[in-house]
């Protein structure tokens, strides 16, 4: 289950990374058409705050919560015993599971809603957003199956550490 989800989270870091690189060529070339030839990308703004950044933002949380990147406050926990700690840490990412599914239901509700009406957003053109939608239930059910197998870890496993990785060890 751990490999799958990390595939899973893996891709979608990859499609927010390059929606990342899409936004900021989008958004250099909308410049240069601007100034230069006087003929903006129609739609440029709706485009990058509707897909890009929804993508950016969305899609990779399972990889931050697989890193253990996400921020926590362990002050008094890092007192207890190690095995206090590790079902603190399973009690927490119960919860943060729970929270995350109700988002990811709630969101493919909106989701299937907007597929269905065709959702667009009116600006200097009409932008389809429908699409994007999408990108929330996918990225918050991952992280919940993500936090799941934290919890499910830290109780069967005795040398489980949620602490992140130093970055010179990530690759």
């Amino acid at each position: 289950m751990t490999k799958a989800i990390q595939g899973a989270s893996k891709l979608l870091s990859y499609i927010a990374a390059l929606c990342l690189f899409l936004m900021m060529v989008q958004i250099v070339l909308d410049v240069v058409l601007k100034y230069v030839f006087n003929a903006p990308i129609e739609g440029n703004l709706e485009i990058v705050s509707f897909y890009y950044m929804v993508a950016v933002v969305f899609l990779p949380l399972a990889m931050v919560e697989l890193r253990h990147e996400h921020i926590n406050v362990d002050l008094f926990v890092q007192m207890a015993p190690k095995g206090v700690q590790r079902y603190v840490y399973a009690f927490s990412s119960v919860l943060t599971a729970a929270f995350f599914a109700l988002l990811s239901y709630q969101t493919f509700i909106d989701a299937v809603n907007s597929t269905r009406t065709g959702e667009v957003m009116m600006g200097t053109s009409l932008v389809s957003i429908w699409p994007s939608r999408w990108a929330l239930p996918i990225g918050m059910g991952l992280i919940c199956l993500a936090t799941l197998n934290h919890a499910w870890r830290s109780i069967t496993q005795s040398d489980f550490d949620p602490t992140p990785q130093s970055p010179e060890l990530q690759a």
